[in-house]
């Protein structure tokens, strides 16, 4: 069975909450683009310049997903990093990622006119993303993404990272919604556990883990992007 195959097949056992659904999170990174090979491939060509990093595989960074930076580098490295390093690295391999994708941007198929759909329907919209402030500048401002979001809670904004549930609790309370009544969209483990962990149903998009292991961290339904018939059901409720 192929994926889509697989993820049509789940239309009959998507769960509900018995509270009305009043808002829609989303992450950025994987979600509304598939940014990630664009992360992994900045990274790759950063890591190669800096003895420190130069060990880093290919196959670690890929399960590096929805982690900041300051969590990242000490995992990938197997021991603390100071606090300088992780600033200087981090910043200056941001600075390649928004290189490599500034002219590649690509919103994920569906993802514009669903958010046109939502926002008619009365749902309020909110981003939630470990990214920093100029990564997630560059997209906001590409076909005015940004307008579509009443709020925007970034890497800055909160003390700890996903799977803590801070990120997005803070999300629904400057939407002024209750957990139980919001609906996340997560393609990374950490950031999937992050909503489950906040008391959030969560969807899970499959650009950066498969189907079983993003139902596994507590994914209730997957979609491979924002066509999927699913989602005007979801809207509809």
């Amino acid at each position: 069975m192929n994926n889509q195959a697989s993820v049509s097949s789940q239309n009959q056992t998507v769960a509900h909450s018995a509270l009305p659904l009043q808002a829609l999170i989303f992450d950025m990174d994987g979600v509304l683009c598939d940014t990630m090979p664009y992360h992994l491939e900045a990274w790759l060509q950063y890591s190669a310049t800096i003895p420190e990093l130069a060990a880093a595989s290919r196959e670690r960074l890929e399960q590096m997903g929805g982690k900041r930076n300051e969590e990242l580098l000490p995992e990938l490295l197997g021991r603390p990093v100071a606090t300088a390093d992780i600033q200087r690295w981090g910043s200056e391999k941001e600075a390649v990622y928004r290189f490599l994708i500034k002219n590649e941007i690509q919103w994920m198929p569906g993802l514009i006119p669903f958010l046109q759909q939502a926002q008619t329907s009365g749902f309020k919209l909110g981003l939630g993303t470990s990214a920093c402030r100029e990564n997630v500048d560059l997209l906001m401002e590409q076909d005015q993404l940004g307008d579509f979001f009443a709020t925007q809670v970034i890497e800055t904004d909160v003390e700890r990272g996903k799977p803590d549930p801070q990120c997005y609790l803070l999300v629904a309370e400057r939407l002024g919604i209750a957990p139980e009544q919001c609906l996340v969209f997560e393609d990374a483990i950490a950031g999937t556990q992050a909503a489950r962990n906040a008391g959030m149903r969560c969807w899970g998009v499959l650009t950066t883990h498969s189907e079983d292991e993003l139902k596994q961290a507590g994914a209730e339904y997957c979609i491979q992007d924002f066509t999927d018939p699913a989602l005007q059901q979801l809207i509809s409720q």
